[in-house]
């Protein structure tokens, strides 16, 4: 369990994205123990309702937006949402994403790739952009925090677009750094590897049944291409809590990480250290 540290957002209005389960839910149950106060969105609704009871049954102030982030129009309603319940922002966590089918480019169609990065870069983009809008107007600086991933800084075997979508997000978190520090706004990104969520767990199960159905035609299994190619592991030899990377997403949103931006910071065992 992460040491919590009361009142560490206190009055602070954090929106968190892709908060339904995994490392967004985390974060969230961690930010409202912490004083934060929440504006939630996923387009899991039942399972977005189920946080927000575990958030209120804590003592934590949240709202649950049922948004399709995927979509423009839904960014904007999201930080509307924040400024109407709470009457300003100051923290987004764009945590939102997707693993999609990983495939070899040759098999990879259109509407594969379309379907990955409008919901890991579009997502963002999207986001960002209304977030930057909303911190400008309001004149008080800002902190945005992405969620990347390993992919955003090397390559996976057999998963281009997710790898694509990622290196994206990173881009622009550097790019929106340099644009926006002028105006006290800061913006990271972290990238974890493999983490115990739901999201993780449905991949490995999807490289398992092509590496099964390899086998089964007599093919070489190692031809179906897992997205972890040749490393396993991690430096750590494990995967990562959720809890975890919602302590290192927490940090960077936090007071103490006052002089970073444009940061990819590597959460992630020391993965892409070897």
């Amino acid at each position: 369990m992460k040491q919590i540290y009361p009142n560490r957002f206190k009055d602070k209005v954090m929106i968190i994205t892709g908060s339904a389960r995994g490392i967004g839910t985390a974060t969230a149950l961690r930010a409202a123990q912490e004083g934060a106060r929440l504006v939630l969105a996923d387009r899991l609704e039942k399972e977005g309702g189920q946080v927000l009871d575990q958030l209120k049954a804590l003592g934590g102030e949240a709202v649950f937006l049922h948004l399709d982030l995927s979509a423009e129009e839904n960014a904007t309603r999201l930080v509307q949402a924040a400024v109407h319940t709470y009457g300003h922002l100051d923290i987004s966590i764009n945590n939102a994403g997707v693993m999609g089918n990983p495939s070899p480019l040759h098999e990879l169609s259109r509407e594969q790739m379309d379907y990955t990065m409008a919901n890991n870069f579009y997502s963002v983009f999207y986001c960002c952009r209304q977030e930057l809008r909303e911190f400008m107007k309001q004149g008080n600086g800002g902190v945005i925090v992405n969620n990347a991933s390993i992919a955003g800084l090397t390559g996976l075997p057999g998963n281009p677009a997710y790898v694509a979508s990622k290196h994206a997000v990173n881009g622009l978190t550097k790019n929106l750094a340099l644009d926006y520090a002028k105006y006290g706004i800061r913006i990271n990104s972290v990238n974890p590897a493999a983490t115990t969520t739901p999201m993780v767990a449905e991949a490995f199960e999807y490289v398992k049944a092509r590496r099964d159905a390899a086998v089964k035609a007599g093919m070489d299994p190692a031809k179906a291409q897992s997205m972890a190619g040749q490393k396993h592991t991690s430096m750590l030899e494990r995967e990562a809590t959720a809890e975890e990377q919602a302590a290192s997403i927490l940090f960077l949103a936090s007071p103490d990480a006052s002089h970073m931006t444009g940061a990819t910071v590597q959460t992630d065992g020391g993965w892409t250290s070897f």
